[in-house]
């Protein structure tokens, strides 16, 4: 019995190169019947209990996703060639033949398995000359079963920061400048200008004479 490509779909894993990461399609290339992120799922990468990596370890990680009145999953990871990636579990997920990608094999769709999460395991080895930071992407396919049509694709990533790098070499000084705070001496009050070579998060702490946090 000849099946039309769109009813199987790809649910012995996706092509390569459909994670959304910089110069990477996704799979709403096939999976177009909403736009990318518009349903009520949740794609979620994880490094259990932590942001940060150090060079030369192995971590389990895990990338689960969810959506109410679905009942078929599909994932494709990828860290970009940053360190290695492994499969924990053969029957659940597979390493692309070539280029550095983690996805979901016929097992690993939870056929049947409605609403989710649904949840795929794996380790990453980070390179012992890793940089600052490492991104990791993933797409991910919340399926109804019947083919192409009914399924939403998300898109997610996950940055890992370097744990030997120290803060001061992640800002660089010249970065950050302090304006002025004034009344300086102060009590109880004073108001601090400072500015940012570019917009960011930033966590400001003072100290007294004695090297104690305020």
């Amino acid at each position: 019995v000849l099946l039309p490509a769109s009813l199987l779909a790809f649910s012995s894993g996706p092509p390569n190169a459909l994670t959304g990461a910089p110069g990477e399609g996704n799979c709403t290339q096939c999976h177009s019947s909403f736009p990318l992120n518009s349903g009520d799922g949740i794609l979620n990468i994880e490094l259990a209990g932590s942001s940060e990596f150090t060079p030369g370890e192995t971590y389990e990680m895990t990338i689960s996703l969810e959506n109410a009145g679905q009942q078929r999953w599909g994932f494709e990871l990828t860290d970009l060639g940053e360190g290695e990636l492994a499969v924990l579990d053969s029957d659940l997920t597979q390493l692309s033949d070539s280029g550095p990608y983690l996805k979901q094999t016929g097992s690993g769709t939870y056929n049947g398995t409605a609403d989710g999460p649904v949840s795929w395991s794996f380790s990453w080895t980070a390179p012992n000359d890793a940089p600052d930071e490492i991104t990791f992407y993933a797409a991910g396919n919340a399926a109804d079963g019947s083919g192409t049509a009914g399924d939403y694709i998300y898109t997610t990533s996950l940055t890992l920061s370097n744990a030997e790098v120290g803060i001061d070499d992640r800002i660089n000084p010249v970065d950050f400048a302090l304006l002025s705070n004034y009344p300086n001496p102060f009590n109880p009050t004073t108001q601090v200008v400072f500015e940012l070579k570019q917009s960011g998060l930033v966590k400001l702490e003072i100290f007294n004479m004695l090297g104690q946090q305020l």
